[in-house]
């Protein structure tokens, strides 16, 4: 793998978890349109990323908690920081 797809398949995977940076975006779209492999690869991880979070919401939604318990953990859950 060249090192410029190195660097592009870490910013794919990164724009999963965090919001990229002007020239973190500018960098990635300009290498996607060059490179088939990489914009492949985009496509996969995102199909697996929406994968994981649906069997995690039907993880959740399959444990019997009260509604107000299940709210408090949603709750925390969108306002615990992400490393």
């Amino acid at each position: 793998m060249k090192h410029a797809c190195e660097e592009i398949s870490h910013l794919a995977s990164e724009k999963l978890e965090r919001r990229l940076s002007f020239m973190e975006t500018v960098r990635l779209r300009l290498h996607m349109l060059m490179c088939s492999a990489c914009r492949h690869y985009d496509a996969h991880i995102t199909t697996l990323h929406k994968a994981l979070k649906i069997k995690r919401k039907n993880t959740f939604n399959a444990i019997h908690l009260p509604q107000d318990k299940r709210k408090k953990i949603e709750i925390a859950l969108k306002d615990s920081p992400r490393d």
